[in-house]
This record gives C-alpha cells, structure tokens and sequence, in this order.
C-alpha cells in the first residue's frame, strides 16, 4: 500500500463498513468455497463477510486505480442490476477526464470480444444523433419517419450510450459491480488479458480468475457500493490530478 492509499484509507473505518452492511453475506449453505477465507462467521444461517479482509482489498484496488488515473487510463464500469442503473451512470461521470464509459443494462456479448461490430452500432447511433439535430432534414420528413429515428436512436442508447466514449475494446481494466450478473463480461476480459476489479457476495460464482482485485461485500447495499465506489473515484482522480501536476512542473523546467 502507498503512502497516499494508507493515509487517506485510515479514514476508511471498520466500523464506516460495518454501518453500511458491508459485511452481510449470503446463505453459508451457498458460499464460495474460493471466498471461504473472506468470511469469520455465521449469523442465522447467513455469512458474515470479514471486514478487515475487504478494508485490505479496497485499499490494493485504490493503489491500482491510483495507477489508473496516473496514467490517464480508463475503467469500463458494468452494473447491470436494477437497483444500480443509475448509480452506474452516476459513478461512471464521477471520474475526471470527461467521466469512464460504463454498461448498466444488459451486457451484450462481444462487446469487448466483437468490437468491430460494436463500434459500426455506435456510428448508427451518432448518425442517428446527427440527423435529429438537423432541423432542416428532419423537415422533409414524415411524423411516422421521424418518430421511427427517435424509437431506434433511443433503443440503441438503452445498451450503448454509455460506450461511446470508450476509446477502443481495450480499457485498462474492467470494473463489475455485481459479479453474479455479468459472467459472460467478466470472461470477455479475461480472454483479453484485461485486468478485472470486481465486487461480489458470497455466494457467486461468476468470479474472476484472479482474486487480487476483488472485493467481497453486500452488494445489494446501495450505500455500501457508494462508500466503496467513492473511494475509487477519489482515488483514481487524485491519480490524474498527481499527473496532471507532475506535467506542468517538468514543462517549467
């Protein structure tokens, strides 16, 4: 851990965790045996999540997105459950440098594997984009044609908006904020060599290979993912800001 992540994880506290839910797991009778070292117990028949080992994981992925931002690199986020549609949207603009591109419906397989594909449904839709906002073209059209390009622009957008500023198939590393739902992502980067930070419960079984930047904890909690969340937007915005930083000092020079 780095001197920065120790100094403003020490305001991360066990108990900030443990009053968010953070540590409430799924039924021990589902646990991951890959995840049994992560849990220190059982209350009523559910695990119970140790919070040390998730406070330890937090701050390795914090130095990782430390990195990240250092380098101006971007992180495609995945939430694709309902209850984090919009606080997907709503991280992915968090981060500096015009936000990070995110999926928060359906993972749509081959969006990293099948790019060339992807990227030709992204052109319809800044086609689509620029035909609404030319008011003379639109003009010359039908009620029934132009409410047929605002019905397929607006489809387009419910899966891919949050891709088009995804500068190619290859970010930096793949962010999930809820594993159980986003297998097929997952393996997509895997099969890339992208590295994955994911969040998971206890009882997935769509985990990464690795677990070195994993963290296990309630991910049906909101404000758990929030407090998780916002530790990662800082830490990857204090990254670009030290960047930033270093580049006007050497050009002084």
């Amino acid at each position: 851990m780095s001197k920065t992540t120790s100094k403003i994880m020490d305001q991360v506290s066990l108990m900030s965790l443990f009053e968010v839910g953070a540590h409430r797991g799924n039924k021990k009778s589902k646990l991951n045996p890959r995840l049994k070292k992560l849990v220190f117990g059982v209350d009523k028949g559910m695990s119970l999540i140790d919070l040390v080992k998730t406070k330890n994981s937090l701050s390795n992925v914090c130095d990782f997105l430390y990195s990240l931002g250092s380098k101006k690199k971007q992180v495609l986020i995945v939430g694709t459950s309902k209850h984090l549609t919009e606080e997907t949207k709503k991280f992915a603009k968090m981060f500096k440098a015009d936000g990070m591109p995110y999926v928060n419906h359906r993972w749509l397989g081959g969006t990293l594997t099948n790019w060339s594909t992807i990227k030709k449904t992204l052109n319809t839709l800044e086609k689509l984009r620029n035909i609404e906002e030319d008011e003379e073209f639109l003009s010359k059209l039908s009620k029934n044609e132009r409410l047929s390009i605002k019905r397929k622009r607006e489809k387009i957008e419910r899966f891919f908006a949050g891709l088009t500023n995804l500068k190619n198939n290859r970010p930096a590393a793949l962010l999930v904020l809820d594993t159980p739902e986003n297998d097929i992502a997952i393996k997509e980067a895997e099969v890339m060599n992208i590295p994955v930070i994911a969040l998971t419960n206890t009882s997935t079984t769509s985990l990464p290979v690795s677990l070195d930047n994993t963290i296990v904890c309630n991910i049906n909690s909101i404000k758990a993912i929030e407090l998780i969340m916002g530790k990662f937007v800082e830490f990857y915005n204090i990254g670009l800001a030290d960047s930033l930083k270093l580049s006007e000092t050497e050009e002084k020079k």
